[in-house]
């Protein structure tokens, strides 16, 4: 479910903060309290309003919060069996003050629902307008129009949280990072976006923009926002191969084993993508094709993300918008992108530009 409308209000904003001058700033921050804005609506109806600065006391205590309990979070997956000797009472806070604010919501998304039991419809009465359509849709009334289970609800518009703000702000910022080090690369991305001219710029002419799916397609594999997944057997079972010397034996796995698997090698591995795996190259896609389960930004198979379409689509969006406004960026930074991973990943040095208005 993707609100183009209320992205490009809130991306306005953005364009606002970005300097005119052809100053230096980091975007990072400025992509992170975007998608802060619009998550906050789309799951709970209500914006933070980061980017005008007016987040509420209550609401940053919120955001510190749920910041730490996902680094705790990252730090235990990471930990793995160790996980138990991990003792952190702030964590613990951390998520207690997190589910609490979350809960907040979920009462009235539970009321909404009650009410909607008592009229015996799925909607509530009233005009179908686009502010009274913004309040009424939300990720988390949709989820309570399926179930009245309190802390189901809390756990999964938490996750849903921490997946819509962090990723897409995370794979914007790289895109941008990479753009700046790259001017020919910038240099096509225009010429593709000046090519739309005069049309709305809606998910038909998106999804026709194939350079621009391209720089997205090598922007996640050079730096997926998911570096690592794991998973946990919940049998004993074989798997076809990952045995003997040389691996390509079947392996016995008994229940209760976790793979933890790196996207971040996987997507640079030259046995794959040849030995220039680590250069950034979005004509590669041209012509090679990645086989299943060699590319896997949003993983795959019946647990791969949902949200794919959303985030590529909005990403997209955004990357646009700022093309059509600005026709030259440069980079201050001379530093190398440096994971910052919690239960995503993100360029710890954020994404230091400049930009120039068309």
């Amino acid at each position: 479910m993707t609100d183009l409308f209320m992205l490009e209000k809130y991306l306005k904003i953005v364009v606002d903060c970005i300097p005119k001058d052809g100053s230096p700033f980091d975007l990072q921050p400025l992509l992170f309290k975007l998608y802060l804005d619009t998550a906050t609506v789309f799951l709970f109806g209500d914006s933070f309003s980061a980017l005008k600065g007016e987040t509420s006391a209550e609401a940053q205590q919120f955001l510190d919060a749920f910041d730490y309990a996902m680094f705790g979070s990252g730090m235990q997956i990471a930990l793995g069996p160790l996980k138990k000797l991990y003792r952190d009472p702030k964590w613990l806070e951390s998520c207690h003050i997190s589910q609490k604010f979350a809960q907040r919501y979920v009462d009235k998304a539970i009321s909404y629902r009650q009410s909607l039991l008592g009229r015996g419809q799925s909607e509530p009465p009233g005009d179908r307008n686009q502010e009274a359509s913004q309040q009424r849709h939300t990720l988390l009334r949709g989820m309570a129009e399926l179930t009245d289970n309190r802390v189901e609800l809390r756990n999964q518009v938490l996750q849903a949280l921490m997946a819509a703000q962090e990723t897409t702000a995370a794979l914007i910022s790289n895109v941008f990072f990479l753009l700046a080090r790259h001017p020919p690369v910038w240099q096509k991305l225009r010429l593709e976006v000046m090519s739309i001219g005069d049309r709305t710029l809606d998910t038909t002419v998106l999804q026709d923009l194939a350079y621009l799916r391209k720089l997205l397609n090598e922007t996640l594999r050079l730096f997926p926002v998911f570096p690592q997944m794991n998973r946990v057997s919940l049998v004993d079972t074989i798997l076809p191969l990952g045995g003997g010397s040389d691996g390509n034996s079947p392996i016995y796995v008994p229940a209760g084993t976790m793979f933890d698997t790196s996207t971040y090698v996987l997507h640079r591995s030259k046995s794959i993508w040849g030995p220039d795996a680590g250069d950034f190259d979005p004509d590669r896609w041209d012509t090679f094709q990645p086989k299943a389960w060699e590319f896997l930004p949003f993983g795959g198979g019946p647990r791969g993300c949902a949200g794919r379409l959303k985030a590529t689509t909005e990403a997209s969006y955004v990357i646009v918008r700022i093309a059509q406004e600005f026709y030259d960026i440069k980079s201050y930074d001379d530093r190398e992108w440096t994971g910052q991973v919690q239960l995503t990943a993100k360029n710890a040095n954020g994404c230091f530009i400049a930009l120039t208005p068309t």
